[in-house]
């Protein structure tokens, strides 16, 4: 994924750098550009043991399809009506049930259902670039970046909630292709797809180790795991953007 990442990055670079130096868009100037998005991203990978001695379970991972997110967008004109600058704030937060704990209930080991959960709040600094053939009421273009993510881990047995510390901050390229569709004046409907792939590693503690749920003594056998997330889908966006 990374590879495929650089390639298209590089690939967006030419042709933001080819497209400074050709053609004309006879269109109204605009300075900046504010958008509020819905966000599908098709999936993210979650180990949950990223630590382990044993490489099959250390690349052990589980798929979270299909979950949302929502951001925000400022956009500002640099050079005509070709190239913009960006910068994004995102909220995400995906989670699953999964069988994936071990503990002694009664003093009898079992595997419990828990409610595995992960946030991410990317920030994305990104250039676009307007193709030459867009018309007064619809734009094309692409986009190119990098962007800074940080976030974190859930786990919630009954009542018991597990605290995370990032062990490591991620940050990377990304590359984006969409096109903006006019409503009414200096109203805009916006169709993109991006692509990245930020990975992070999670610290966990959980504050207690025991609790009681229905007359049932749990205990848990950890009270610190890792947990490490891959998010890697495709995103699909859909916004409203407001010209200025």
């Amino acid at each position: 994924m990374k590879a495929f990442l650089t390639f298209l990055f590089s690939l967006s670079i030419l042709s933001i750098t080819y497209g400074q130096e050709n053609g004309q868009l006879n269109q109204q100037q605009s300075l900046f550009d504010v958008s509020f998005n819905l966000n599908y991203i098709t999936g993210a990978k979650v180990y949950l043991t990223p630590r382990s001695s044993d490489p099959d379970l250390r690349n052990l991972y589980y798929t979270f399809d299909g979950f949302t997110s929502y951001s925000f967008e400022l956009k500002s004109n640099v050079w005509e009506q070709y190239l913009f600058a960006g910068i994004s704030l995102e909220y995400l937060r995906a989670s699953e049930l999964l069988y994936s704990v071990r503990a002694l209930v009664n003093n009898s080991p079992r595997t419990l259902q828990v409610e595995e959960s992960f946030y991410l709040y990317p920030f994305e600094i990104m250039g676009y670039y307007i193709f030459p053939f867009s018309r007064d009421w619809y734009k094309a273009y692409i986009g190119a970046g990098i962007g800074v993510y940080y976030g974190k881990y859930e786990r919630k047995i009954f009542t018991l909630k597990s605290e995370s510390k990032i062990s490591r901050l991620d940050y990377g390229i990304l590359v984006s292709a969409g096109a903006e569709f006019n409503l009414i004046q200096n109203l805009n409907l916006k169709v993109e797809m991006k692509f990245r792939d930020p990975e992070l590693e999670f610290k966990n503690t959980f504050p207690e180790t025991q609790t009681t749920v229905n007359g049932n003594n749990i205990q848990l056998f950890e009270k610190t795991f890792y947990t490490k997330i891959n998010v890697d889908g495709i995103n699909l966006i859909l916004g409203l953007n407001y010209r200025f």
